[in-house]
This record gives structure tokens, sequence and C-alpha cells, in this order.
């Protein structure tokens, strides 16, 4: 906290003109993102929001964003053009004439060739290493690439038609970086020399808990369009900090507020606080190897799915929005967001066939009043599962005494303390101890990948519109698969001899007896593969139903975006995906 608060300080001191400078190229304008420094800043091991959109500033793909008088719209990037072929099979890119990377040498199209294979490459270990399974592979294992330097094609064949890969061509893991740079643990992101891109930035320096420096770069291929002469991003992680030094005009563009502050902001502010769509879902994870039975008694790993759901269904997810949140969240009732497609229905929430979960979440019971429908559903749940328990929901004054308590983990900014204060209250106030550890993002995010964490707040925001975007988070082999489902225990030690299988074992799906790479991961692949939307809709609604049965996973609520910027900065474009577009970004006066 000191630290973050001395370098706002800092900020204010050396910006005293003002939040944007001048620079030979143009203005230079100062950011702040929340989330301090990311784990990472290299493209194909990236997974963070925060991460990805300092990244943005220094490379680009094959498609991009467009920004004219402050509407977006897809576009080619470093693409001049494509073509799909008629089965959806094959998709032809002519590249742009010219291209470079950002230290003036030659870009071809076999750049990407051998990007995208250290991305798909297992030994990379890349989060998001599944993406280019969209792709075929040829008989050595590679994917099924083909460039052409001289005629700056580049020729890509998928496993099946896929209605969003122009959009993954457009995400930071399928971009293009200088693969003889880069080394596999990420160190040669951090350092300006080695951090070679496309995009129309390029770094100039990189201090943990400190900032990203970037200038233009005179090399992009549409740097005449590129108005601001750089982009210093500022690593805070204070909400506190960050909104002092937005106020004292050290920053012109923040993302995280503490919700307290947001009528005030308004008031003072005036169109400055803009509460943004995000097509996301804010949740709660737990991990399946964690042992929640009751004392004197062992619970199957299918009761502690219940046991999980109880968990979850004690929350009040429409006072966590009104009173807690207050940016004009929407309570969720189910893990897809509101206006997620399937390809068939723009918005799976209203669409038939779709489950609807914590339907009495902001119901008083008629049995009492101060408890919710849900609630009491989550009560008895645990008492049907043979927790002990003194008082009763009639008298208003349960408390269960042998819940097994457990860590919750999160990284702390205003709006996640809130939350994860409120739930804690929630629980407690039935006598359910958890025991909250804070984080730095980029720590936890080690903790939940290597498995060592019991609980945490999570949130996904989109990276396409589309619900297979929701689903593979889930899948076995994914990185962000952080409740370990269809995986071993990581390196968590405190499993039961019942849990220690959990991930592994058959006892997913609606009946519970499948394994998670039986009833899921075929599931997802099946939707990848499905080209009749009716069908698609509805393995993507049953897919659902086996996430939501596990537990693992409980919604809170669907994410608006706050965020604040000055009114001299014109022609930015914050999209629902949560992306940031300085490209075409002008100051205004």
């Amino acid at each position: 906290m000191k630290k973050v608060l001395a370098l706002a300080l800092a900020l204010m001191m050396a910006l005293s003109l003002g939040a944007v400078s001048a620079s030979a190229e143009g203005e230079i304008i100062n950011v702040m993102y929340g989330g301090g420094t990311p784990e990472t800043m290299d493209p194909a091991l990236n997974s963070a929001s925060t991460g990805s959109n300092t990244i943005r500033l220094a490379f680009c793909g094959l498609m991009g964003t467009r920004v004219e008088d402050g509407v977006y719209s897809k576009a080619p990037e470093m693409a001049e053009s494509y073509v799909i072929s008629e089965d959806g099979l094959v998709y032809t890119f002519t590249l742009r004439e010219g291209l470079k990377w950002s230290d003036g040498s030659d870009f071809f199209a076999s750049d990407f060739v051998k990007s995208w294979n250290r991305a798909a490459d297992p030994a990379l270990g890349a989060d998001y290493g599944f993406l280019f399974d969209y792709i075929a592979r040829l008989e050595d294992g590679t994917l099924n690439v083909v460039a052409d330097d001289a005629a700056r094609t580049l020729v890509v064949t998928l496993v099946n038609p896929c209605a969003y890969f122009l959009e993954l061509c457009g995400f930071t893991t399928y971009y293009p970086v200088k693969v003889e740079l880069a080394d596999n643990e990420g160190a040669w992101a951090t350092n300006p020399e080695t951090y070679i891109g496309t995009g129309p930035f390029r770094m100039t320096r990189f201090a943990v808990d400190d900032v990203a420096s970037f200038e233009k770069n005179p090399y992009y291929w549409n740097a005449e369009n590129v108005s601001l002469g750089g982009v210093n991003a500022y690593l805070a992680e204070d909400s506190v900090a960050i909104l002092a030094a937005y106020e004292s005009g050290a920053v012109s563009f923040i993302e995280s507020m503490d919700p307290a502050e947001f009528e005030r902001l308004d008031a003072t502010y005036p169109g400055e606080l803009v509460m943004g769509e995000q097509l996301g879902t804010y949740y709660i994870l737990f991990n399946v190897h964690k042992d929640l039975s009751p004392a004197g008694k062992t619970l199957t790993v299918q009761e502690q799915s219940l046991a999980r759901y109880a968990l979850g269904l004690m929350i009040n997810r429409q006072d966590e929005v009104d009173y807690v949140t207050m940016g004009g969240e929407e309570a969720a009732t189910g893990f897809y967001p509101s206006m997620l497609s399937d390809g068939l229905n723009d918005n799976v929430r209203t669409a038939e066939g779709y489950g609807a979960w914590y339907t009495g979440t902001a119901t008083p019971s008629e049995v009492n009043a101060i408890y919710t429908e849900d609630m009491v559903e989550a009560i008895n749940i645990l008492i049907e599962l043979g927790y002990s328990y003194t008082g009763s929901v009639e008298g208003g004054d349960i408390q269960f005494t042998d819940v097994p308590g457990f860590e919750f983990s999160f990284n702390q900014n205003a709006t996640n303390s809130a939350i994860v204060q409120y739930i804690q209250e929630t629980w407690n106030s039935v006598g359910i101890t958890a025991t909250i550890n804070t984080e730095a993002w980029a720590t936890l995010q080690i903790k939940l990948g290597d498995g060592d964490a019991e609980a945490s707040r999570m949130g996904w925001v989109a990276d396409f519109n589309d619900c297979v975007n929701f689903l593979e988070i889930f899948i076995s082999n994914s990185g962000n698969n952080y409740p370990r489902l269809g995986q071993d225990l990581g390196d968590y030690t405190r499993y039961s001899e019942v849990t220690a299988d959990a991930g592994l074992g058959a006892y997913w799906g609606l009946e519970g007896n499948q394994t998670w790479a039986e009833c899921y991961d075929a599931l997802v692949e099946q939707i990848k593969a499905e080209t009749d939307p009716q069908v698609r809709a509805d393995m993507c609604a049953e897919a659902e139903k086996i996430l939501m049965a596990t537990g693992a996973v409980a919604p809170l609520h669907y994410y608006k975006n706050p965020y604040m910027v000055k009114p001299e900065v014109q022609n930015i474009a914050v999209l629902p995906t949560g992306d940031v577009i300085w490209n075409y970004v002008t100051i205004a006066g």
C-alpha cells in the first residue's frame, strides 16, 4: 500500500503539468489499468486482462479493431485481406506489404508460423495453448499453417469450421513474437531490447510495480494514423492510489475504483465516469480436492459438490450488486453472462433450454424473512448432508458447527475487498468460517495455477462472443482451470483419501459417474465441431449444467466495466471484452 501511494505521489510531482505530455512524435498519455504488475508480458503466456491491455500496446495480429469517431469495428490489421473457403476450413490471409518489426527488421508471413507453433507447443505451457486446437495438425505435429513469404500469404487449415476464428486472430495469444528472442520463462518480455513487436507502440522501459513505458512505433503499418507519442502504463494495484492519481491529474485513464466513490465521482466529474459494457462473469471458485466433510462423516465427492453449491447459494446476489459493487452489474443466474451468444441465440440467459440458478437470491423466505429463499435452500442442503448445527431457520439463529474452515484467497482492490468481505460476513452469519488471504495478482495466479488455493474470487471476461470461450476455461488441459476439474492435485497437500482423485475420478456429469474428460471435455469438442445451430445450442446448455452441478464455480454477477477518462482524451474505445484501444486516440485542445 505504502509503495503504491508513494508511486501516486511521485506521479503527482513528476507530472505536475498534467497527465499528458509532449514528445517529438506526439502527446504521451499516462494510464492505470489496476491489477498491478502482470504475471507475464509474453503474448503467448498471458491470460489476464491487465496484461493483455499492456501487451496490445506493443503487439498486434492478423485482425484488429478500427476506431472512427469513437465507434469501433473489427477490421484486418496485419492482414490486408482474407478469403475463407466454402467449407469454412481454409483461411487464406494476404499480409500488408512492407510489414516490419518494431526494431525496423522485415516481418515475414513465416513469422506467424513460428510464433503460433511456439504458442501451441506444450513445452511452453501456455494457459491458452489449447486455442490452437482449432487449427489442424500436420504429420509432424506442427500446425497446418503454410506461409509463402514472397506472396505474403498465410494459409490456415482448421479442424472444423469456426465462426469466431477471425476473432481469435485478433486475440493476444495469436500475436506474433520474434521467436529467436523469446525465452519460455517470459524474461524477454520485460526487456525493451528484446520486447520487439508489430504494434502501434514499442517498449522503452519496464519496472516491476512501477511502469511499462512505450513510445510510438515508427514501423507500425498504420503509424501515420497514430497520434499519441507514447503511453505510460503504471502498474498500480491499490484503488485508493489509482483514484488519487486520476484526481490529481497525474493519469488520464483508470479502471479500478472503490464502488463507494461512484456517486461522488459522477457528481464531481460529469461524464468522466463510464459504466462500460463488459461480457464477463465474476465468480467464486472452489478447489475440488478440498474435503468439506463434516466431523465424523465422510461425504462422497458428489455430496461435496452439493456442499460447495450450498456455500455459493448462500450469497444474496441482488444485495451484492445493489449495495456492494454498485456499478450497474446484473445478479448472476448461471455461468454464462447476459448477452453471450451460442451461435443461434444472441443472449443465452433468455434462451429456451438453458438452466437458471439462484432464482430466489433476493426473495425473503416465508419461513423467516431474515433469510432469502436461496439461503434457506442452502441451509437445508447442508442439514441433509449431515452437518451439525444449533438454532433453526424459524428462529433466525441457525449456526453450523462443523463445516470445515477453508482459505479464501483474492487479489486486493477496493471492489474485490468489498465483495469478499460481504461473502465472508454471509458465511459467518451461519457459522461457516473462511480465512481470508490477500495476494498480489501475479502471486495469486501462480498459486491458483499450482493448485494450491482452496477457494478464490475470479472473473472471466470474454475473449470472443461465444459460449465455448466460457467453457474452455474448465477443460482438463486449460491453464485457467483453477478448480482442477479433470486435473490432479498439483501442489495441494490438504486433501483427504476421498478427495485425492476428485479431479480425475469418475464423479462428474449429470449422473455423477463420468470422468471430467468423458462428460465435459468431449462435449466441448463436440460443440466446437457442431455445425447445426440448434444442436450446438442444446449442447452449450448441457455443458453449463454439468459445470454448475460440480459446485466448483459459484457465479455472483455479470460485469460492468467502470472506468474514468479525461475529457480531452478523444476516440478511445473500451470494448466489452475489456480491451482498451489506444491506436487512434487523440488529445483535444
